[in-house]
């Protein structure tokens, strides 16, 4: 029932509109939270740098040179910390942006797919032709509709039987009219939808 061919890039943006929307509101918040708590510790950061400063300026037998160095160590510390965080909000990105669009897809390629088998059954197919991938999120609504889609194959089977057998009483009974050739041709109509 589910495919097995292998999946293109592209391929993954079914409905582009919803899947870019809601990985977009998924990295508006993750963004702004991981760019909020970098900012904090970036603040921290420089906040101890300032109290080394000032630690430093207070010390009065260390060397202009030696001063000078530990300033440099604390501003350099403070850049890798906010070249850190900038590189880590920058992957999450990244990471989140993908995970979204697969995330995404697992539940809009089976909502794709059985939008196309409702058009099939709307048009008088009772038959499920294609199933979803094992790991696309919806299994149980496919399963019911799908089981749905039989159950309404067999009624339409049974009635289909029921007509079969009237028409056979009356080609017995002798009855002849234009309207048992017309109840003919109908039967033959609902009988493909179940073939």
């Amino acid at each position: 029932m589910g495919d097995k061919k292998q999946r293109k890039i592209r391929n993954y943006l079914i409905d582009r509109r919803f899947q870019l929307k809601y990985t977009g509101m998924v990295l508006l918040v993750t963004v702004s939270v991981a760019s909020g708590l970098g900012y904090v510790a970036y603040r921290f950061s420089k906040g101890q740098t300032e109290a080394l400063t000032a630690h430093i300026a207070s010390q009065p037998d260390l060397d202009a040179d030696t001063a000078n160095d530990l300033e440099e160590f604390a501003q350099q510390e403070d850049r890798k910390i906010r070249n850190a965080i900038v590189f880590g909000v920058l992957l999450l990105t990244l990471a989140l942006g993908i995970t979204g669009i697969i995330v995404t897809h697992r539940v809009v390629g089976p909502a794709y797919r059985m939008k196309r088998l409702f058009a099939h059954v709307g048009s008088g197919r009772f038959e499920v032709t294609t199933g979803i991938r094992k790991g696309d999120e919806l299994q149980e609504l496919y399963h019911s509709f799908a089981e749905m889609v039989e159950s309404l194959r067999d009624q339409r089977a049974g009635e289909i039987e029921q007509l079969e057998e009237t028409l056979r009483k009356m080609d017995e009974a002798g009855i002849q009219s234009e309207y048992i050739t017309q109840l003919r041709a109908v039967l033959e109509r609902i009988r493909k939808t179940v073939d």
